[in-house]
C-alpha cells in the first residue's frame, strides 16, 4: 500500500468565530530578512496560554483506505526549551448519512504527544501523530480537521508558529 497526502495550506485555514472557547491564532504574513527577492509565507501563531484553533474542510480523496496521520511543521517565536503538543479532531460525513452537516459535532480528540522544541527560536521542527479517533472517516467523505495547541500540557512559552500542515493516509 502507498501513502497519500493532503496539503493543508495556512492560507486555507478557517478561523473560529471568536466566541467563548473558540479563539483563533493570528494568521501572519512573514517576510524573510534575506535580500530581495525575499521569501514570503503565512504562519498561524498559536498562543502558549489561550486555547486557539483552526479548521480545514475538504473532501477525503477516493483512494483513502485508513490510518490518517497529521504532520505539522512549526517554529517557536521565542522559546528555546520546553515542549509543544497538539489537540486534533476530525468530523466526517458520508454521502447518505442521516447527519445534518450544519449540526455535525467534532469527533473525539486526538492528543499528539508534545515534542521538545528546538534549542534556537525560529528553527524548523516537525510534530506528527496518528489520528486514531477519526470519526469513521471514509473515502469521499466531507471532512473537517481541527488543530489546536495543547496549552494545558505543553510547556514552551511564547507563540508556536505553524507554517505547514499535511494529512497523510494509507491508500487503497
Amino acid at each position: 500500500m502507498a501513502t497519500g497526502s493532503i496539503l493543508l495550506p495556512i492560507g486555507g485555514a478557517i478561523p473560529p468565530d471568536g466566541s467563548a472557547s473558540n479563539a483563533a491564532p493570528a494568521i501572519q504574513r512573514v517576510k524573510s530578512s534575506s535580500a530581495a527577492p525575499s521569501a514570503h509565507f503565512l504562519q498561524a501563531a498559536f498562543d502558549a496560554t489561550t486555547s486557539e484553533m483552526v479548521y480545514w474542510s475538504f473532501r477525503m480523496p477516493q483512494d483513502y483506505a485508513s490510518a490518517p496521520v497529521l504532520k505539522l511543521q512549526y517554529k517557536m517565536a521565542s522559546a528555546t526549551s520546553g515542549t509543544f503538543g497538539l489537540l486534533v479532531r476530525l468530523a466526517a460525513v458520508s454521502d447518505g448519512d442521516a447527519t445534518d452537516v450544519d449540526a455535525k459535532a467534532m469527533g473525539t480528540v486526538n492528543t499528539i504527544t508534545a515534542v521538545t522544541v528546538p534549542g534556537t527560536a525560529g528553527h524548523l521542527d516537525e510534530i506528527s501523530g496518528s489520528l486514531t479517533n477519526a470519526d469513521s472517516l471514509a473515502a469521499n467523505d466531507f471532512a473537517i480537521l481541527m488543530v489546536a495547541r495543547d496549552t494545558a500540557n505543553d510547556t514552551a512559552t511564547g507563540d508556536a508558529e505553524v507554517i505547514a500542515v499535511t494529512l497523510e493516509y494509507t491508500t487503497t
